[in-house]
């Protein structure tokens, strides 16, 4: 659908001063209705192929039916649009004219009102005495017919999927959890602030919009810094599936942080949302489906890179967004990393194997060898994926692999999250505070051992 709203806005801002609309119609055979204009009428003689001018408050679409209906007497027919024409009218006012197009049979019958006193079917190569503007468009539309597979953009427009447009903003606590707000129509949806861009907005004035709706919060005032940036963290682009039958691509930018005082001023549309909270990446696993809770996964990884990020839903075959490693050593010792006891993390208290997540576009490889040396001080190589199935605890969205490391423990250092890191033999490990799915790769890892051994 043309938004001719924001058409006519923009030819307002461009100083036009009036709009107009025109209609060129084509028979089978090719040739331009022309009507000629009275005796009694302005430019007696001209010959031209029917327009006018818009009512106040009509729309476009309307007034160019409801002129061609007036001077031909042609109506319930196909317009396309065609393209503008700008010109200074017999008032001395510039206009911008929108002009269609459409075709009839040959030999169709043709009712002219009191101002036109001819018509006939022109020949575009020996077209009579009509005005250059006119002219040129004509003319252009018959060189671009010439052309194969074109057509007028207002028929070609509804050719080409028509994505839902939005933009919302990605907001943080002071602790880095991530601002959702729950919806009031489905209770099982999660949203960022924002929502679909309306016609003539953008992506992030609609962002801005809406927040300030949904939250009460005029974000530009809250964090100015951050807004007037206004960075993209990503576009993401979904596919129509069975919750939404069409394409979306939305816009998500930085929305900077709001602190405590700013949260005690939301303010929700209770239409709209029902309630709010801030969560940590690991919590919102719980609160959203697997798909969702990746599009999120997604999203954070381009806002740590600092770089925008083009993501698609369905994702891409084999994509991933956080890896688990198991480090051996030819000893038969496992390494394993003593998480810290604090709310909103993975097995918090827990000794588990080295992992975390997909930074940019990091391949799986390099996920982990970056975090083995972030969080134990070491290097690995020969990184191989762990063949599944994996157990049900391990989410699909986490690859997992398996090194072996011949270093001296003592090369071992923690980094800066956790408590410990250390070497632990295979067949203690279950006596230790692990999570259950470890009891799925230990088989692994020890018949790994022994044939290394």
């Amino acid at each position: 659908m043309i938004d001719f709203g924001e058409l006519t806005s923009l030819a307002a801002r461009e100083g036009l001063e009036r709009i107009g609309v025109g209609v060129v119609v084509r028979d089978a055979s090719g040739r331009i209705l022309l009507i000629r204009r009275a005796l009694h009428n302005v430019l007696p003689g001209l010959w031209e192929f029917p327009c006018g001018g818009r009512n106040d408050g009509e729309d476009v679409e309307v007034s160019a039916a409801r002129e061609l209906a007036a001077e031909t007497g042609l109506t319930g027919l196909p317009l396309e649009y065609l393209r503008h024409l700008d010109f200074t009218n017999q008032a001395g006012r510039r206009e911008r004219q929108f002009v269609f197009t459409t075709v009839v049979p040959d030999g169709t019958q043709i009712l002219l009102s009191p101002d036109h006193d001819a018509h006939q079917w022109a020949d575009a190569n020996a077209l009579p005495l009509t005005g250059d503007g006119q002219r040129d468009v004509i003319e252009w539309l018959i060189r671009h017919l010439a052309i194969p597979g074109w057509r007028p953009v207002g028929g070609y427009v509804t050719t080409v999927a028509r994505p839902t447009i939005y933009g919302c903003f990605l907001v943080t606590d002071p602790a880095g959890r991530i601002l959702g707000m729950r919806s009031a129509i489905n209770p099982d949806v999660w949203n960022f602030p924002g929502g679909n861009v309306e016609h003539g907005e953008s992506p992030f004035t609609t962002a801005l919009r809406e927040a300030q709706e949904e939250l009460g919060l005029d974000l530009a005032a809250e964090n100015p810094g951050v807004i007037a940036r206004r960075r993209l963290v990503a576009v993401v682009h979904e596919q129509a599936g069975t919750e939404y039958p069409v394409p979306v691509c939305g816009y998500v930018f930085d929305g900077g942080v709001l602190t405590e005082g700013q949260q005690a001023r939301i303010r929700l549309d209770a239409d709209e949302h029902t309630e709010w909270r801030f969560e940590t990446v690991h919590d919102w696993y719980a609160l959203m489906p697997l798909p969702r809770y990746r599009r999120l996964l997604q999203v954070l990884r381009a806002h740590r890179s600092g770089v925008p990020l083009y993501l698609e839903h369905p994702a891409q075959e084999g994509d991933f967004e956080g890896i688990m490693v198991f480090v051996t050593d030819r000893h038969g010792r496992l390494l394993l990393h003593h998480r810290d006891d604090k709310p909103g993390i993975a097995w918090p208290g827990h000794w588990t194997p080295i992992g975390g997540w997909r930074e940019g576009e990091e391949s799986a490889e390099e996920n982990a060898a970056r975090e083995v040396l972030e969080e134990a001080g070491i290097q690995v190589s020969g990184l191989r994926i762990v063949p599944g199935p994996h157990h049900d605890l391990v989410s699909p969205l986490t690859r997992v692999l398996h090194a072996v490391w011949d270093g001296p423990e003592s090369d071992l250092r923690l980094g800066d999250e956790g408590l410990a890191v250390r070497m632990v033999p295979l067949h203690e490990v279950p006596a230790l505070k692990v999570p259950p799915y470890l009891r799925h790769y230990l088989p692994l890892l020890a018949e790994a051992a022994r044939r290394s051994s």
